[in-house]
């Protein structure tokens, strides 16, 4: 029965894709439009490349993840949150177009923070709407996770590629993707894993990582102001990344509840 529910259930998902993807290039078109009237000649080439490269990944992303989600609990709705969520994503889109583009100069220097305030800013809001709407779901969760991944890595890219970041920091922007890895890889090959326990310390760190990326992409803390921030959060943020891995390879022993 749960078999024929999840195949009757096959073209409302390819919709809801459909859906996700759609709103997700109307939200970035939003902001093209925006970004145009302040930006002298308008886009470059290179920076449309950017932001379209990572829009066909949020495509695969939020596909599966939607496959995921439902293999998981079911059929998946788009809720507001979601939709919130899939905002947070337009926004990252186009601040990847920045990887192509240094704004050096004029109005256009503040746009990257604004834009990853926005990416990563709207965290705090849409699991606040899903809980206060009752609409928590499955596929609102994990596309959350994957959209804070991509925004990190993007984030760290960026700042490294303009100097205002050691190089070592990338290491932030790549960590959760080497972690799931890893767990994938001790799965294969028939090791334990261990679920992690709960820990603020692995909140706290990934806000930090987060605000720390956030004010290297500003003007105002300086080059060298930016670099010493970012190193600064870089090692807490590994070791704990560390201790986490030594808990999921069953080599710590989790904390208690």
């Amino acid at each position: 029965m749960i078999e024929r529910s999840r195949t009757t259930d096959l073209p409302s998902m390819r919709g809801r894709v459909s859906r996700a993807t759609v709103g997700n290039v109307v939200f970035a078109g939003i902001g093209l439009t925006a970004l145009a009237v302040i930006w002298d000649g308008g886009p470059t080439a290179r920076f449309l490349l950017g932001t379209l490269a990572v829009l066909a990944i949020q495509f695969v992303v939020v596909r599966r993840t939607l496959v995921l989600a439902r293999v998981e609990a079911g059929p998946q709705p788009l809720t507001l949150a979601t939709w919130i969520t899939i905002a947070r994503g337009s926004a990252l889109a186009l601040l990847a177009g920045f990887v192509f583009v240094d704004p050096s100069t004029g109005t256009l220097v503040w746009v990257p923070g604004a834009l990853f305030a926005i990416a990563a800013g709207l965290d705090a809001i849409d699991g606040v709407v899903a809980r206060r709407t009752d609409s928590v779901t499955e596929f609102g969760a994990r596309l959350d996770t994957e959209i804070d991944a991509l925004t990190v890595l993007c984030g760290a890219s960026i700042v490294v590629l303009y100097g205002v970041a050691p190089l070592a920091f990338l290491a932030v922007g790549l960590a959760r993707y080497v972690f799931v890895a890893g767990i994938a890889s001790r799965r294969r090959r028939g090791r334990p894993v261990r679920g992690l326990d709960r820990s603020q310390a692995r909140r706290f760190f990934g806000a930090l990582a987060m605000a720390a990326i956030w004010l290297a992409l500003l003007p105002v803390p300086g080059r060298t102001g930016s670099w010493l921030i970012t190193a600064a959060v870089l090692v807490p943020f590994l070791l704990q990344f560390g201790r986490d891995w030594l808990v999921v390879s069953d080599r710590l022993e989790p904390r208690a509840d």
